[in-house]
């Protein structure tokens, strides 16, 4: 079974659409004339230790979303397969919850966090697709040889012989594909918050790698009234400026 990754689609009802650009990792749509919505397409970053921060503000509005590799927050890029491995995974969605433990707003800016959607693509494969795969190729053999008699034994023999060689190429490719797609396995995180007086908000502080030490890097791409600009981050420089 092959199992193919598809972007996140996050619905916001906000109205940051003139904030976002081509050069960020969201690609936005409008949806709906009495009640305007976004949609926020994530394409996951595959670089190991490469975190993305895309920070949008307009008014008092403030949207914070964060893109991060599996690895950066497991270890690993691919479904569960331990119960230790599933308690990683449930432990870095609690902390994604908290985004008080990862980013510090000034007081001063009176900022109120309004909502939080954390989504990943680690998630198992669908159970019972392998057992259809195997119950339709028994039923093919069954009948492949069913209807052989006894002078065709020897080619049906090696005729079995190289069908199962086939499958056993094309399972092994399987496996290799699904194991090239699982490295794609990752985050997606959402914080929308309204700031009263968004004057006071200066900067913003990250606690990123204190919580997450394999991320190395992060690339932010800041968007607000005053304009745009792009930085990256690292343990030793974990401050946005406005």
């Amino acid at each position: 079974m092959t199992l193919r990754t598809k972007p996140t689609v996050i619905t916001y009802p906000v109205t940051l659409l003139a904030l976002l650009i081509s050069s960020t990792s969201l690609l936005v749509s409008a949806a709906g004339e009495d009640h305007p919505k976004q949609s926020f397409i994530q394409h996951q970053s595959h670089q190991h230790g490469l975190v993305e921060f895309n920070i949008a503000q307009q008014g008092k509005q403030l949207l914070i979303e964060v893109q991060a590799p599996g690895s950066d927050l497991l270890g690993f890029e691919h479904a569960p397969e331990t119960d230790q491995q599933q308690r990683q995974l449930q432990a870095a969605q609690d902390q994604l919850q908290q985004p008080q433990q990862l980013f510090s707003l000034a007081s001063a800016a009176q900022c109120k966090l309004l909502s939080v959607d954390v989504q990943h693509n680690l998630a198992p494969p669908v159970d019972g697709e392998h057992a259809t795969k195997d119950e339709a190729k028994e039923h093919e053999e069954h009948e492949e040889h069913a209807g052989k008699d006894d002078a065709k034994e020897h080619e049906e023999h090696e005729e079995h012989e190289e069908h199962e060689e086939h499958e056993e190429h094309e399972e092994h490719e399987e496996h290799e594909e699904h194991e090239e797609q699982g490295e794609h396995g990752g985050f997606s995180a959402q914080y929308q918050y309204r700031c009263d007086n968004i004057k006071g908000l200066k900067q913003i502080s990250s606690r990123w790698f204190e919580h997450f030490p394999a991320s190395e890097k992060i690339d932010v791409q800041l968007i607000t009234d005053a304009g745009q600009k792009s930085l990256s981050l690292t343990a030793n420089q974990a401050v946005i400026g406005f």
